[in-house]
């Protein structure tokens, strides 16, 4: 069997009977490894999924290896199947997964590029469009911020936690380095983990070990009195979140957190299927006993996740329905959070401030993805009100110069984060030793 009559047999065997079955996927994408793959080569996905222990795939014979993608442009995990179909015999072996495949451990398909490459695609129907990332560095100025007295201590924990920049986690990263910077919170309190070492702030790449290091510092540094902030982005499953080339447990990121001090916790995660941390499902339903991050008694966090349990999350997708798809740049439920920091009519009630339920409810508002019905991000307050929680530590002013028709500048916009009513003197402490 050459290369051309795999791929018949797979788009009738298995394309055609998911289309055509009740609640067919709204895109579909095949992609067929260019070579043929020798006998005794190892097929598995490139992550479990929690629940099924799914066993790897040995030809014993050459064969052919394709990627059935249920959501082409969803970030992972999503409903994916792997299938091989043996040169000799034309036995075919379908595995049910949401991840791309590894051969012999090499991940193939892993990143967008690899996904849109035409050489693979033997099969598409289109779903929702990836728009080409872009890089970002700012958002506000510094130069139109001024500060009062301080009543207590910003932290920041931010996470860009996989290497692909088509997929944008690196830009919801960037951005919310961009706004903390902006209204002020020095690097001393900014522990910033990427792959991309170049970027910004960063002061770690991203594995496990330093992720748990970046909390860590913040454990050991932050008072009861302090707010943190700790910032997710990258792919993700059913309680867990992709780390580089391995993944951090919900249970195991709950514990990290748990050792945190402080006043509030605002918990922000761009990946798929992020609301299983909370127990949160799309059709509305909390499943307490599933909850890690607020389910076990915690009384100073706020969560917002780009998806519920159930759903995918999603990059920058475009289009006519798109309330700000010429403006936004990373993810479509997440990416909207940050830039209702500079962008004065997610100031709802026109206090001069922005809080964290107006920032999300501007997310919710320009997220796409969640108009057209593909996913539902989720909120939960863990003993907190959104209303009341202010991502910041201080006052500050931040002025939007935007001339109007007339030439007028536009008037200032306050975003402002208050953590008390008494002065807390404390001292910047020195930047810690970052090195990897």
């Amino acid at each position: 069997m050459n290369k051309l009559e795999a791929s018949k047999q797979v788009r009738g065997s298995v394309v055609e009977p998911l289309l055509a079955k009740p609640g067919a996927p709204k895109g579909l994408r095949v992609l067929q490894y260019q070579d043929s793959l020798p006998q005794g080569t190892r097929i598995e996905p490139a992550f479990e999924v929690k629940g099924r222990k799914t066993a790897p795939i040995i030809t014993k014979n050459p064969s052919w290896l394709f990627m059935v993608d249920e959501a082409p442009g969803a970030h992972f995990a999503h409903p994916v199947k792997l299938v091989v179909v043996d040169a000799k015999t034309r036995e075919q072996q379908v595995v049910e997964t949401e991840w791309w495949p590894k051969v012999d451990n090499r991940p193939v398909f892993e990143s967008v590029s690899a996904r849109l490459n035409p050489a693979s695609i033997v099969y598409s129907k289109p779903g929702l469009a990836y728009k080409k990332a872009q890089a970002l560095t700012r958002l506000g100025d510094p130069a139109n911020i001024s500060f009062s007295d301080t009543l207590c201590n910003n932290w920041a924990v931010i996470v860009c936690g996989y290497d692909d920049l088509s997929d944008t986690f690196h830009v919801d990263a960037n951005a919310i380095y961009s706004v903390l910077k902006s209204l002020g919170v020095d690097d001393s309190r900014i522990f910033y983990t990427s792959p991309h070492a170049g970027h910004p702030g960063v002061d770690r790449p991203t594995t496990v070990a330093n992720v748990q290091w970046a909390i860590g510092q913040v454990a050991s540094r932050a008072r009861t009195t302090d707010k943190v902030l700790f910032f997710y982005s990258s792919h993700g499953s059913v309680d867990g979140l992709v780390c580089g080339g391995s993944s951090i447990p919900a249970s195991s990121l709950a514990g990290w957190l748990n050792a945190i001090r402080g006043k509030e916790m605002a918990v922000i995660v761009e990946a798929c299927h992020s609301g299983s941390l909370i127990g949160k499902y799309r059709d509305g339903r909390y499943i307490a006993s599933e909850d890690d991050l607020t389910g076990h008694g915690e009384t100073n966090r706020i969560v917002f996740t780009s998806a519920s349990t159930d759903t995918s999350s999603y990059g920058d997708v475009d289009g006519s329905d798109d309330p700000n798809g010429a403006s936004d740049l990373g993810s479509e439920s997440i990416y909207g959070f940050m830039m209702a920091y500079s962008v004065a009519s997610a100031d709802r009630n026109h206090d001069g401030r922005v809080s964290f339920a107006e920032a999300y409810q501007y997310a919710w508002d320009n997220d796409v993805t969640r108009i057209r019905g593909d996913n539902v991000p989720q909120l939960k307050e863990g003993g907190l009100n959104k209303d009341a929680v202010f991502v910041q530590c201080q006052y500050s002013r931040l002025a939007e110069r935007r001339a109007g028709s007339r030439g007028r500048a536009a008037p200032a916009f306050a975003v402002s984060w208050g953590c008390g009513n008494r002065l807390i003197p404390a001292a910047l402490p020195s930047r810690p030793d970052r090195s990897p």
